[in-house]
C-alpha cells in the first residue's frame, strides 16, 4: 500500500504566542494514521496573509496532501480561504447554497446572522464545498497543481465532525486507499538510554523501511514505535510481528510492556499476582514512585513514607550518617518492610546537592523481602523534577526485575 504524505498546517497567531494549545493536529495525525495517510509535516502560521501563502505552498510542493484547521471564521483576520485561492490561482466565488445553510444555524440557534458572516459563504473558485451542520465555518477541498488542500474549521468538535463524516471517506477514495491503514505497535523499554537502544536496534531503523522503526524518549523511559502500512490488518500484525520479535530477543527484560502499559501497572500486576505486599521509603523523589502505584490502584501497596532530609533520614534510621549508601538502602528497605509489616520492602536513597544551577545526586535504590536481595545505584543531574521523574523510573523498575525472578 502506497502511503500518501500530508501536511498539517494549523492557523492562527493566538497558537505562535502560546495563548492556546494545538490539539487538532494531534487529532488529525490520528485519524489520518488509522486510513493509513502518513504526516510528515505539521507547520503553525499566524493571522498574515504572506506567510499563509508561503507555507500553504510549500505544502503543496512536497506533500501528495494538505489540511489546514483555523482561520475560516467571519472577522478581517479569518484569511484561510483567501490563502488557498492565492496558492491555487484562483478567485474567491460566493455559494448561495452555503450562505443559507450558515442563515439555518443562526435562525436555529435563535440569533440573526451578523452582516460579516457572509464572508464565511466564499470558496476558492472551482473548490468543493463541505458543508457544516455543526457550526457556521463550510470546509472546502481546493486542489492546487492536482493536489487537494482541505481547509478545516479550527473549532476542534467542528474538526472532528467534519473529518469523520465527510473528510475521511473523501481522502479514502481520493487515493484509493480502501480499507487501508498503518498500524502501530508500541514496545516499552526502561534501563537503557536512548543511544543505548540506538545500538542495539539501530539496523532496524533505515528510512523507507515496511515496517519503519523509530524511538521516542522520555525522563527514564524509551518507546520504540514499529509501524506498517498494509491494506488490511491482519497484514499490517504479519509484518509487525517478525520485527517486534526480534527488537523483544535483542532488548530481553529491558522491555517491560507494550501499547498502553505503564511501568507502575505492570509493577502492580506483578505484586498482585505473586500476592506480595509493599511498603516503599522515598527521599528526593518526593513519593512519585508510590503515588505512581496508588494511580493505579495497586493493592499491594501498603503505604510510602518520604523523607526528604538527609539527617532526618538517618534519625528515622537509627543510625550515624555512612558513606557505605548501599548498604543503608538496604537497611532503609529492611526497615520500611517491618514498620508497615509488608512482605517487600523498597526505598530510594538520595539526598541532590545544587551545583552551577542544577542540582546533581547519587541515588541508591533496594528492594529486599523473602528471596528478594536487590540494589541498584546510578549517578544523574537535572531540575528536580526531572530528578524525581527518573527516580521513581528506576526505583519501580529496581522491583520489576527483582519481582520477574520471584516466585509467590
Amino acid at each position: 500500500m502506497k502511503s500518501p504524505a500530508c501536511e498539517i498546517i494549523t492557523i492562527g497567531t493566538e497558537l505562535l504566542l502560546g495563548q492556546i494549545s494545538d490539539t487538532n493536529t494531534t487529532m488529525l495525525a490520528q485519524q489520518l494514521r488509522e486510513i493509513g495517510v502518513t504526516v510528515r509535516f505539521r507547520t503553525a502560521a499566524g493571522d498574515r496573509l504572506g506567510d499563509m501563502v508561503r507555507v500553504i505552498g510549500e505544502a503543496v510542493d512536497r506533500c501528495d496532501l494538505v489540511l489546514t484547521t483555523g482561520g475560516l471564521g467571519p472577522t478581517e483576520d479569518d484569511l484561510t480561504r483567501q490563502a488557498i485561492a492565492e496558492v491555487a490561482g484562483a478567485a474567491l466565488e460566493f455559494r448561495q447554497d452555503l450562505m443559507i445553510q450558515i442563515e439555518e444555524i443562526f435562525r436555529r440557534s435563535g440569533y440573526t446572522m451578523p452582516e460579516n458572516n457572509r464572508r464565511q459563504a466564499f470558496v476558492p473558485s472551482g473548490s468543493k464545498a463541505i458543508p457544516n451542520p455543526v457550526g457556521t465555518a463550510p470546509a472546502f477541498i481546493t486542489l492546487v497543481d492536482g493536489r487537494p488542500v482541505i481547509a478545516l474549521p479550527g473549532v476542534p468538535r467542528e474538526l472532528k465532525y467534519l473529518m469523520g463524516k465527510s473528510v475521511l471517506p473523501w481522502i479514502r477514495e481520493r487515493f484509493d486507499l480502501g480499507e487501508g491503514m498503518i498500524l502501530y505497535r508500541s514496545l516499552k523499554v526502561v534501563g537503557i538510554g536512548e543511544s543505548g537502544v540506538d545500538g542495539l536496534i539501530g539496523d532496524l531503523m533505515a528510512e523507507g523501511r515496511n515496517p519503519e522503526v523509530g524511538l521516542l524518549a522520555s525522563p527514564g523511559e524509551i518507546t520504540i514505535r514499529i509501524a506498517a502500512g498494509a491494506a488490511r490488518r491482519e497484514e499490517a500484525l504479519s509484518m509487525i510481528g517478525p520485527v517486534e520479535e526480534d527488537i523483544r530477543r535483542r532488548l530481553g527484560e529491558k522491555i517491560f510492556g507494550a501499547d498502553e502499559d505503564t511501568l507502575e501497572g505492570v509493577v502492580a500486576g506483578l505484586l498482585e499476582r505473586q500476592e506480595r505486599t509493599l511498603g516503599v521509603l522515598e527521599t528526593f523523589t518526593g513519593g512519585l514512585a508510590g503515588l505512581r502505584l496508588h494511580q493505579v490502584g495497586s493493592a499491594g501497596l501498603t503505604g510510602d513514607l518520604v523523607i526528604p532530609g538527609i539527617d532526618r533520614f538517618f534519625e528515622w534510621l537509627g543510625r550515624e550518617k555512612e558513606n557505605r549508601a548501599e548498604e543503608e538502602s538496604l537497611r532503609a528497605a529492611q526497615k520500611i518492610r517491618e514498620e508497615f509489616r509488608t512482605d517487600l520492602g523498597l526505598a530510594c536513597l538520595g539526598f541532590p546537592e545544587k551545583r552551577d544551577g542544577f542540582s546533581e545526586v547519587h541515588a541508591e535504590a533496594a528492594a529486599v523481602g523473602e528471596g528478594v536481595r536487590k540494589t541498584f545505584s546510578w549517578n544523574m543531574g537535572g531540575d528536580r523534577p526531572m530528578l524525581q521523574q527518573r527516580g521513581s523510573v528506576i526505583l519501580l523498575n529496581t522491583l520489576r526485575l527483582a519481582l520477574l525472578h520471584q516466585g509467590p
